[in-house]
């Protein structure tokens, strides 16, 4: 009698081994898929953002160059005057 419950039990506890184990496979499977569709989400934001900052970047400098050219005609512009003005105020002075 003693032979029948420790095999009973022994089956009882190789079922529920079994069960835990089916049910933790199947949570680790659900859990590597979910973690992976989350990475390759964030890859493709980091992506989409690293994409958009050099987009950014790129608009920047060219508006950046713009202001430089236009900084130098008005520089060479009040260079000019001013050499016109010392001019006209030497002869004027004389």
């Amino acid at each position: 009698m003693a032979q029948f419950w420790t095999l009973e039990l022994e089956k009882i506890v190789k079922n529920i081994r079994r069960d835990f184990e089916a049910y933790y496979a199947t949570l680790h499977r659900e859990m590597t898929v979910y973690y992976a569709t989350k990475t390759q989400e964030l890859e493709t934001n980091i992506k989409q953002e690293f994409d958009y900052q050099q987009t950014e970047t790129e608009q920047f400098v060219i508006v950046q160059q713009k202001w430089q050219v236009e900084y130098e005609k008005v520089q060479k512009s009040l260079t000019y005057e001013k050499e016109i003005l010392t001019k006209l105020e030497t002869t004027y002075c004389k």
